[in-house]
């Protein structure tokens, strides 16, 4: 059996190895540092492995991201064209997901930012009323995670509708596609959550254009990448009140550098890339199905088109 290489780029990777050897004592699991023939290496297990360093197994069978996105394996050039790559599906990272984008937009839709403001007076407003059925929450990207997201906010009684760049049919919920359902979905839309992949037709997508289809007072929610908004037309369309508030996970620039203007704006939420956290624990479970279906010549969960870049 060959070694199963797990490196994680600016952390221990020792924990998921150790992790990857409790569920399956099987597994030759090792960091990068511990491989010492690059031949032996059967699957990489990575986030943001230094580019170049794939070419070097020839026997390499699959490469697995150690996220639901895979655009830190498709951006090295000398990638080996013929070996898989998978991304991780998890139940655990889907029910995250929904947690942070739930918040997210509860926060926007019952005020809180407006509620804690009158702390200071303060004073006890009357006659409040929130509009549940106002709110229709468009979702750009309708993988695992923005299926999840999209049902649940259909469980929390709004009006929920999805957008993917070719069609797709999901019961109970309306799909949009291609540029006109791009620019349907968020002419209906008060909030809009992407969670689409990042690839050279999805880049830049969150711009002033598609802001200026939304009705006024509306919240964007980015937790796909930072590669999708365009950062000068979100503080245009919060300075203009297109958007009342955005709830930023992800960003150009990780860390967010501490002199960036977004700090200093309360209408956007700013989060450290956490909306869908990894578990160890569920996803080494992942992990090892795909290791076992590799072997057996089967197709791993999550594959991916490279030519698509999801």
């Amino acid at each position: 059996m060959g070694v199963i290489l797990v490196h994680v780029a600016g952390d221990d990777s020792a924990p998921w190895a150790e992790e990857l050897k409790r569920q399956a004592p099987e597994l030759d699991a090792r960091g990068l540092d511990a491989v010492d023939d690059p031949a032996a290496v059967e699957v990489a297990i990575t986030w943001k492995l230094p580019h170049g360093l794939y070419r070097g197994f020839p026997n390499l069978k699959l490469i697995q991201s150690m996220a639901a996105g895979v655009d830190h394996i498709l951006a090295d050039p000398q990638r080996p064209a013929q070996v898989p790559v998978a991304r991780v599906v998890d139940p655990w990272m889907g029910r995250s997901m929904v947690h942070h984008v739930t918040l997210a937009v509860l926060r926007w839709h019952r005020r809180m930012d407006w509620l804690e403001e009158l702390r200071a007076g303060p004073t006890w407003p009357t006659g409040v009323v929130f509009d549940a059925d106002a709110v229709r929450v468009g979702v750009l990207g309708l993988g695992h995670l923005g299926q999840a997201v999209a049902k649940a906010m259909q469980g929390l009684g709004f009006q929920a509708a999805g957008w993917s760049r070719s069609p797709k049919s999901i019961d109970g919920l309306a799909c949009h596609h291609g540029p006109d359902g791009l620019r349907e979905l968020a002419a209906g839309s008060s909030v809009l959550v992407c969670l689409l992949p990042l690839t050279g037709e999805t880049a830049g997508i969150l711009n002033a254009g598609l802001f200026e289809l939304m009705p006024p007072g509306s919240l964007l929610v980015n937790v796909g990448r930072g590669g999708h908004l365009v950062e000068a037309d979100l503080t245009a369309a919060l300075d203009s009140g297109r958007l009342a508030a955005a709830a930023l996970d992800v960003f150009g620039t990780e860390p967010l550098p501490k002199d960036h203007p977004f700090w200093a704006d309360r209408r956007i939420y700013l989060t450290p890339h956490i909306a869908s956290e990894i578990n160890p624990v569920t996803a080494t479970r992942a992990f090892v199905e795909n290791i076992r279906r590799v072997r057996a010549g089967e197709p791993p969960i999550g594959l991916i088109d490279p030519a698509k870049g999801y």
